[in-house]
């Protein structure tokens, strides 16, 4: 789990409920399968940037949590949602090119350990169930979902053209192209 403490380290002064917390663990996820933080909202903003942190005022709302990403090659897209329910939160995911979505809900009381959230070692619980829910219920499904779009697409490939076909400085023959020679 290399690197979630320090995230959580650099988050933890904004850190105020459970769902805080599971989002922050959340984006460590995103973020270890290949994806940068680019900002919150729906809409990229002036203050976009690539980054494993999370964004300034990524949780602002304590209701919906949205957060956007993009893949380290900027081939993928990412819009993240993370719905506060009751005693969960219900996470979507939307990969931009393809407009597949990925869903899952969770139970804050199996992950958060809600008693002392300043403190990293006692804040999650579970955590390798968790990481398994996460992968299975979003980064699986985004990833299969944009290989297959991918094959999907792929590009027709014509044969290579002969010399023949090919050489400018070529005279063409007199002849007709058809084995049937006119009447004349």
């Amino acid at each position: 789990m290399a690197g979630l403490e320090v995230l959580y380290s650099s988050a933890a002064p904004a850190i105020s409920c459970p769902q805080d917390a599971l989002v922050c663990f959340l984006h460590w996820e995103v973020v270890t399968n290949g994806y940068y933080g680019l900002g919150t909202g729906d809409q990229p903003g002036p203050s976009d940037k690539k980054s494993e942190l999370l964004p300034a005022s990524w949780n602002s709302n304590k209701e919906l949590y949205v957060l956007r990403y993009e893949s380290k090659d900027g081939a993928k897209k990412l819009l993240l949602k993370a719905v506060s329910v009751e005693d969960g939160m219900i996470i979507n995911v939307l990969e931009h090119g393809t407009q597949q979505v990925a869903d899952l809900t969770l139970n804050l009381d199996d992950y958060i350990d809600a008693e002392d959230l300043s403190d990293f070692h006692r804040t999650y619980k579970n955590t390798e169930e968790l990481r398994s829910r996460i992968r299975s219920g979003i980064i699986t499904p985004i990833h299969e979902q944009w290989e297959r779009a991918r094959v999907n697409s792929t590009h027709h490939e014509f044969p290579p053209a002969t010399a023949r076909e090919v050489d400018p400085l070529r005279i063409p023959s007199h002849y007709p192209h058809s084995t049937r020679q006119p009447p004349w």
